[in-house]
Order: C-alpha cells, then sequence, then structure tokens
C-alpha cells in the first residue's frame, strides 16, 4: 500500500514511481506487444502456412498480453523489493 508520505506519490489515485507513469506504462506495454505479435505472427504462419490464421492468433494475444504486461509493470512499480 503506498502511503501518503511515500516516494512517489503524486497525489489520490495517481502514483507516479521514478518517472513510470501509467502512460509512460501503456506505451511500453504497446511497444514490447507489437514486437512481440510480430514474433507470433511470424511463428504461427510458418507454422500452420496459413496468414489468417496466424494474424486471428497474432490479434487475440495482442489484446490479452498488453493487459497482462500492463499490470505486470504496475505491481512492479509498487513493490519496493530490490530498490536502492
Amino acid at each position: 500500500m503506498v502511503e501518503s508520505d511515500s516516494p512517489g506519490w503524486e497525489g489520490p489515485g495517481v502514483i507516479l514511481f521514478r518517472g513510470d507513469t501509467h502512460s509512460r506504462s501503456v506505451l511500453k506495454a504497446i511497444s514490447w506487444r507489437t514486437l512481440g505479435t510480430l514474433d507470433t505472427f511470424a511463428i504461427s504462419w510458418f507454422l500452420s502456412g496459413k496468414a489468417g490464421l496466424a494474424g486471428s492468433i497474432a490479434a487475440l494475444e495482442f489484446a490479452t498480453k498488453i493487459v497482462w504486461y500492463y499490470l505486470h509493470e504496475r505491481v512492479w512499480a509498487a513493490t519496493p523489493w530490490g530498490r536502492r
């Protein structure tokens, strides 16, 4: 739990940790997922030989994994373990 006197506290409902705003986490998630999705598409197309199926797989994993990545980033941003 983040207290009001904790480092990075910027006000009710807005938590900024060492420059990692929610917007930054979202942009990082999108850029990383784009690379991952291109990889998934290429592998799926190579294995199935069907571009349409590969596109469907890539689109689904893009949507689900971007949410998981964002949540993962925010949990780690809120975790003080390992910081100096």
